[in-house]
């Protein structure tokens, strides 16, 4: 039975997992693939305090070695139920369960999507899907935004920062 279990072990889970550990508590980080969630994605970060460039997958390792310090278990495994027992919650995955007294949700955010050719493979190497992190990295180049409303309006607005130019392409059902 553990106090705590954290299901996500992005940002939100390992930090979740750090207070939660210092406090004394049993914790477990549940996550279905590795710790450091999207920012593995991430080639280079310059937007985190405290370096000046890191990648990803590195940031992601720095920020998980105090957990393993502190005694905090890593298990793998995709969330199939959670259930309320009272004093006590179950969490079911395709492995097997787990009790714990309390919950923490990190369970994080997925990019769309638009499955076309070379998205996959350009990812992190012109293909972005976060203007504030990325931005900069194309400065003077002519960008497109993909969309479909306010938010692809804003991210665009925010690329006239650095971009030669910016075309939003709206989005629908194709």
């Amino acid at each position: 039975m553990y106090d705590t279990m954290i299901i996500g072990a992005g940002p939100a889970g390992m930090t979740a997992a750090l207070y939660a550990a210092r406090s004394n508590l049993k914790v477990a980080l549940l996550e279905r693939g590795i710790y450091g969630g999207q920012m593995n994605n991430t080639a280079e970060i310059e937007n985190y305090p405290g370096y000046a460039r890191i990648s990803g997958p590195e940031l992601a390792e720095k920020m998980f070695e105090p957990l393993e310090n502190l005694g905090v278990e890593h298990l793998f495994g995709q969330v199939e139920k959670i259930e309320d027992h009272g004093n006590y919650k179950k969490i079911i995955t395709e492995d097997g369960a787990f009790e714990t007294k309390t919950v923490i949700l990190a369970s994080g955010a997925n990019h769309r999507h638009l499955g076309v050719p070379g998205e996959e493979e350009y990812n992190s190497r012109g293909v972005s899907y976060c203007a504030v992190c990325d931005g900069a990295f194309f400065r003077d180049e002519d960008l497109l935004v993909v969309g479909g409303g306010d938010s692809a309006v804003e991210e665009a607005i925010f690329l006239t920062r650095f971009a030669k130019s910016v075309t939003i392409v709206h989005r629908r059902d194709q």
